[in-house]
């Protein structure tokens, strides 16, 4: 089957013909992919950015994607919650199962994680087989897809948890990519009283947002706009989310958020920022991490997609064949569209 791989250390990814999964072990299911989104987490693979080289050296070469949606062809011994034809999604967070949080039941503290489409053979293939521990059932309610947005959306989610964010809550997010948008969406959804966006030249991405039905969106390349989100932000807005991964949007998070507001960092951003420790100090503000997304979140987010599909469907701009993944990469990094979904051979 066809599939795409980083082969070796430093920049580049190969479409090559490999062997197909064997039939399911004890514990696995066998899924046929039918979508599966690109992430910014393959870009940087892709890439070879800092950090991917001591996860994933010793794995090479591995299948990448994460984002996937498919049917379950087959599974393996003492699998009972799932059946053949069942449409999942796949949490790629797996865990060691040995470590010490392990051991105590924290498996999103694992220490030794193996990340699906990672370290593990992941989902830009036609098959794939995975522990079934980490499937979700979709319910038929969700079109096929729609599937490959709920690990995105479930970062999105997990920042708004994070922030303590509650309906009624005026909140700005930080970056109009694939993940700001869920963000942004999920919000509106749940009951937020206002969201803006900022981004930067980013005006594919804001006809998405505008589709999504986010309608204040902010061009921080323009003249006083920075200007314009605070007087926009009036009594200053309740949550921030930084999706941006960008050093320098913490400073301007920070400068619109209320007294006490929360500003949750879900970007994978630069490894040193300047922050305005005053500005935290006088107002009481909080900054909090978000990532590790924990199993509670994915249920929430299937159930979203299901009470409105057609509020997330406008996320997903383009469908490729796998065969014409380099392609796609390329137009993931030009900032031309928001989520790329790539369809394995039949």
């Amino acid at each position: 089957m066809l599939a795409l791989q980083k082969v070796h250390d430093g920049e580049g990814l190969e479409l090559r013909d490999v062997a197909p999964p064997l039939a399911p072990g004890p514990g696995e299911i066998a899924i046929r992919i039918a979508a599966t989104g690109i992430c910014g987490t393959d870009l940087g693979i892709e890439k070879w950015g800092a950090g991917y080289a001591a996860m994933m050296s010793t794995a090479l070469p591995v299948t990448l994607g994460h984002e996937t949606v498919g049917r379950v062809s087959a599974v393996g011994a003492g699998v009972t919650e799932i059946a053949p034809g069942d449409v999942v999604v796949v949490n790629p967070a797996i865990s060691c199962g040995h470590c010490a949080p392990c051991r105590e039941g924290d498996a999103v503290g694992c220490l030794d994680r193996r990340p699906f489409g990672m370290v593990l053979d992941g989902a830009f293939a036609s098959q794939v087989n995975v522990d079934a521990r980490y499937a979700y059932r979709l319910p038929g309610t969700i079109p096929l897809e729609l599937g490959a947005l709920v690990e995105p959306l479930s970062v999105g989610l997990y920042a708004l948890d994070v922030a303590g964010f509650q309906p009624g809550d005026r909140v700005v997010v930080f970056g109009p990519g694939p993940i700001g948008q869920g963000a942004a969406v999920l919000a509106k959804q749940m009951g937020a009283a206002e969201v803006a966006v900022v981004g930067f030249r980013d005006a594919a991405r804001f006809a998405t947002l505008r589709a999504l039905g986010i309608e204040t969106l902010i061009d921080a390349s323009e003249d006083g706009a920075v200007d314009w989100l605070k007087a926009l932000s009036g009594r200053g807005f309740d949550v921030a989310v930084e999706a941006a991964g960008v050093g320098a949007v913490v400073d301007q998070a920070l400068a619109v958020l209320r007294p006490r507001g929360v500003l949750a960092l879900a970007g994978l951003g630069e490894p040193n920022a300047a922050v305005n420790i005053g500005l935290i100090v006088r107002n009481r503000l909080e900054v909090r991490g978000a990532s590790r997304i924990p199993p509670r979140i994915w249920p929430q987010v299937i159930d979203l997609l299901a009470a409105d599909p057609d509020a997330f469907a406008p996320l997903i701009t383009h469908r490729m064949p796998l065969a014409e993944a380099q392609e796609a990469f390329a137009l993931a990094r030009s900032g031309q569209s928001s989520k790329i979904l790539l369809i394995p051979e039949e």
